[in-house]
């Protein structure tokens, strides 16, 4: 019987590499995106519908309590709710202007046609003097009423 070497190794048989790399996962782990505020995006479309009517004001409205939700809940929309309540604001402004202009343009017509019922010879005839003296009486009434 034979001694065995000691320095006698068995041929290990050869590794072969998988053929993909199982990589480690690198960077921060996936995080779903915060969910959009819904009054936000409400609010910004009713200010962009209402620029110019009463509507802007829902706008307004749902833009300021969307802030507030956003703050509480941690969600995303901030940008929309402050979109709803500047053009709110802008349709409250174009409400109120037009409201104004509306007043005053009625005024002026019921001036001109109370002085035109005032004339002793009725409706302007082809003289050119009547519109002359039509404007001096609609700028006595905006002198006297300011």
């Amino acid at each position: 019987m034979s001694t065995p070497d000691p320095d006698h190794q068995e041929p290990q048989p050869q590794q072969v590499p998988p053929p993909y790399a199982p990589y480690p996962p690198y960077g921060y782990p996936y995080m779903p995106p915060r969910p959009t505020n819904g009054l936000a995006i409400a609010a910004m479309i009713m200010g962009i519908v209402g620029v110019c009517n009463p509507i802007s004001i829902l706008g307004l409205i749902f833009g300021m309590i969307a802030k507030r939700q956003i703050a509480e809940r941690g969600e995303q929309g901030e940008g929309f709710a402050t979109a709803g309540i500047v053009l709110g604001w802008i349709g409250v402004a174009s409400v109120v202007f037009w409201a104004i202009y509306l007043v005053a343009v009625i005024g002026l017509f019921s001036t001109a046609v109370n002085e035109i019922e005032d004339w002793p010879t009725g409706y302007p005839t082809d003289d050119p003097t009547w519109s002359i003296e039509l404007i001096g009486a609609l700028l006595r009434q905006l002198s006297a009423g300011a």
